[in-house]
């Protein structure tokens, strides 16, 4: 998997996270919040689809189990985030393996 520096991260989590808020579908989960706060969420995302993540899949679960999130949520915000790391020159098969490890996730994001 590509390495990148914080620089890059900084970059594509703020990219990631104007799409997030310009999608209608994903923005209202975000708007009611402190956003400050939730800043730290794009990059989280970002270090698991790249398969760096530090939460278990408990974490995950626990962490999304009041938000109402369905599979055409899910696929919008790894949409996006596979789109972003496209725009910021992700080969192919990086977005392929993100998109891969994401997926991983879905069962516990979702509560199934």
């Amino acid at each position: 998997m590509l390495q990148i520096n914080d620089e890059k991260i900084t970059s594509v989590v703020k990219d990631f996270f104007q799409k997030i808020h310009a999608d209608d579908l994903m923005s209202k989960f975000f708007k009611d919040h402190d956003q400050e706060r939730i800043q730290h969420h794009p990059k989280t995302f970002l270090e698991h689809g790249l398969g760096e993540g530090k939460y278990s899949n408990e974490q995950i679960t626990n962490t999304h189990k009041d938000i109402p999130i369905n599979d055409e949520h899910f696929e919008a915000m790894v949409g996006n985030f596979i789109s972003t790391l496209d725009e910021h020159g992700f080969s192919e098969d990086d977005k392929q393996k993100a998109h891969g490890i994401l997926q991983g996730y879905k069962g516990n994001i979702l509560g199934k």
